[in-house]
């Protein structure tokens, strides 16, 4: 049951930003051409960590830090579509995690053998303008909202307990803003950033991109580094998410 829901999530997800993207496409046509498009993928090498809170079988809950279970992805997936108009700008982000493995680590309540299995869907939507706007750098705002859906399945051997299986699955939607840009540094190469803070179906959430960027005639490559963090509260069974490392990423204008 758990796949089948994961599977329509993941369809539903996929669904709205093709969605997104043709309704882009078709308010930048009724304005007259112009439009400028830069699709991204990217490989990330990314780890991944958090407090996950699960039953010990007894009432209480036991804490473990994601970082002592989980260090390798089984599948991630991560692209950016940017579309531009003058100093307008429509950006969609999704990255796709799916991470598990089995090890033993300390609880408050003793040694634990813990099987850890995490897929979850972050998507970005916004749009952006800039303030700065020239052939050299850009400088510009960007608001827009983040959803994040996020599944855990957990196997548990506490010591002097019998085994404990759960399933846990959230979902929520931020709101944020941010600021975003780049600048020319030498000939083809420039350097883009990104920063972003939100808040709202999270305690607080936000985003840290920088990289180093060079430009070919129609395509562009990039090396940076990505962290994305979520304060998901006290009451959830992962209070916290963080996934960060370093990212290259081929990009397509057209």
């Amino acid at each position: 049951m758990k796949g089948i829901t994961t599977k329509r999530r993941a369809s539903s997800i996929l669904i709205c930003m093709t969605v997104l993207f043709f309704a882009s496409q078709s308010a930048v046509a009724a304005l007259g051409g112009g439009w400028e498009n830069h699709i991204t993928l990217y490989g990330w090498y990314a780890g991944i960590d958090g407090n996950v809170k699960f039953p010990d079988g007894s009432g209480s809950e036991v804490k473990v830090e994601a970082s002592d279970i989980l260090e390798s992805l089984n599948l991630m997936f991560m692209g950016n579509y940017e579309g531009r108009y003058n100093r307008w700008s429509l950006v969609i982000d999704g990255v796709y995690l799916d991470v598990g493995e089995k090890d033993t680590t300390t609880t408050a309540l003793g040694s634990a053998s813990v099987d850890l299995n995490v897929s979850s869907w972050v998507v970005h939507g916004g749009v952006g303008y800039d303030f700065i706007y020239d052939d050299d750098k850009n400088l510009g705002v960007i608001g827009g909202v983040r959803y994040l859906s996020l599944d855990a399945d957990i196997e548990a051997g506490l010591q002097g307990a019998r085994g404990i299986t759960t399933s846990e699955n959230e979902s929520l939607t931020d709101g944020f803003i941010g600021i975003r840009g780049q600048f020319a540094c030498h000939q083809n190469w420039y350097l883009p950033y990104y920063a972003d803070i939100g808040a709202g179906g999270s305690d607080l959430s936000y985003q840290l991109y920088a990289a180093i960027g060079y430009r070919y005639k129609w395509f562009d490559v990039r090396l940076g580094y990505r962290h994305l963090y979520f304060d998901l509260g006290d009451d959830r069974f992962m209070e916290d998410l963080q996934i960060s490392g370093p990212a290259l990423g081929v990009g397509f204008r057209f």
